[in-house]
């Protein structure tokens, strides 16, 4: 992993625990976009990387704990309508499940180092992983959302705060 994608994953995380652990409007757009940049950038570091069958399957299982770890983050979510439409917030316990995957993640690249993993590969998969866990919580704080009945935020609605 070079310094630049550590410190490109950093800010996103850093980003996200900001905006929302203060609370922001629920935009149904600005939900996606930030996951589906980290995938793509992702996806592009990954491009012509030689990985051996073992760099694979560490990398399918990291994929799977990813969405799996997102999802249930997702979960954790306060969704909850103000001003006529959709917030979303952070709780204390949606941080605990942060720190959890990021523990998980490390883990995850010693065991697979011990096994013989290319750490190098691991770590240019680092955002695409981030990706999958952010689309999966927001695939779930998305349909929670939709669930309330509540209207999602108005596109610009996080600057008429």
């Amino acid at each position: 992993m070079n310094l630049l994608t550590a410190l490109l994953a950093v800010a996103a995380i850093g980003y996200v625990l900001v905006r929302r652990l203060a609370g922001e409007p629920l935009e149904g757009r600005r939900l996606v976009i930030l996951p589906v940049v980290l995938l793509i950038i992702g996806a592009t570091q990954l491009n012509g990387v030689h990985a051996t069958p073992l760099d694979v399957a560490v990398l399918v299982v990291e994929g799977v704990a990813a969405l799996g770890l997102g999802a249930v983050r997702g979960l954790t979510v306060h969704v909850y309508g103000r001003g006529g439409h959709l917030w979303y917030r952070y709780r204390p316990i949606t941080i605990v499940v942060w720190l959890g995957s990021i523990l998980l993640r490390v883990g995850q690249t010693f065991v697979a180092h011990t096994l013989g993993a290319d750490v190098s590969v691991l770590g240019a998969a680092l955002l695409l992983m981030l990706g999958l866990s952010l689309l999966a919580e927001a695939l779930v704080v998305g349909k929670r959302a939709i669930a309330t009945g509540v209207p999602f935020a108005p596109q610009g609605s996080r600057r008429m705060r």
